[in-house]
């Protein structure tokens, strides 16, 4: 008898062990959930400027690179006219390009902002003008580095008008296809207001920047019926500024784009 009741004793204590364990698995935070990445689409900054300070840019731009490997970014495109970067439409045919990439959109915030930049960006005062605005990619970049080329399109309605959104519209569309028939690939969200204006005023609504593996293929798009249909498209829509941007080692320093 002495044992039955022990045996019954342990037998419940072994079922109030299971329950135990079992409330306790779900109180427990789930390890699978907590450990999901949050978004880890890249962020970037495109800089659009003309130096006119040639001693302050130099200081300023060798002050960058351990501001920017603090954060793991680095350029994607750098350069001036003749230099890397040609401008096929617009009025900025004197400027230079920096195409930058973070790991994400959160990371060229911390750099723009960050204590570092801040004091670093003094030292351009008055040695230039310059628009800069921040992207965020939808997906990891496509193609990078050297050899890779880049081709930059901003676009802004002079109206608001529906002849003109129409177009820019069509513009938009035309582009996105054209891109993709010539195998390269969009590195953001082509719509209207995806980006923020970090500095500068611009009279742009649509960043779109695109990439393809090499500056041959994407010269051919250039040269292709597509291309001329979206610039086409582009002019009845209002204004737009489109730039060519030839891809550089990750490495590159930024004195690339100094004011001869």
């Amino acid at each position: 008898m002495v044992h039955k009741v022990t045996a019954s004793v342990s037998a419940f204590g072994f079922r109030l062990l299971l329950m135990g364990l079992f409330v306790v698995s779900l109180l427990a935070p789930n390890n699978s959930l907590a450990q999901t990445p949050i978004n880890s689409n890249p962020g970037y900054l495109l800089v659009v400027g003309k130096a006119t300070d040639r001693a302050k840019i130099g200081a300023y731009a060798a002050s960058l690179p351990p501001i920017y490997a603090s954060l793991d970014g680095y350029y994607l495109a750098i350069g001036a006219p003749g230099r890397g970067v040609r401008w096929l439409e617009g009025p900025w045919t004197d400027r230079s390009v920096i195409f930058a990439k973070f790991p994400t959109r959160a990371g060229a915030d911390a750099f723009w902002w960050g204590e570092a930049y801040r004091t670093a960006i003094r030292k351009r005062d008055n040695a230039g003008v310059f628009s800069v605005v921040a992207i965020e990619g939808t997906s990891p970049t496509p193609f990078e580095g050297a050899g890779a080329g880049f081709l930059i399109v901003m676009t802004g309605s002079i109206g608001k008008g529906a002849d003109e959104q129409g177009a820019s519209d069509r513009a938009t569309a035309s582009l996105v296809d054209g891109v993709n028939r010539s195998g390269g690939q969009l590195i953001n969200s082509p719509g209207i207001g995806q980006f923020t204006s970090m500095e500068g005023d611009t009279v742009f609504d649509r960043f779109v920047v695109a990439s393809w593996p090499s500056v041959a293929a994407r010269d051919a798009y250039l040269a292709s019926a597509d291309a001329a249909e979206a610039k086409r498209l582009r002019q009845l829509a209002g204004i737009s500024a489109v730039a060519s941007a030839n891809g550089v080692p990750r490495n590159q320093a930024p004195t690339a784009v100094s004011p001869k």
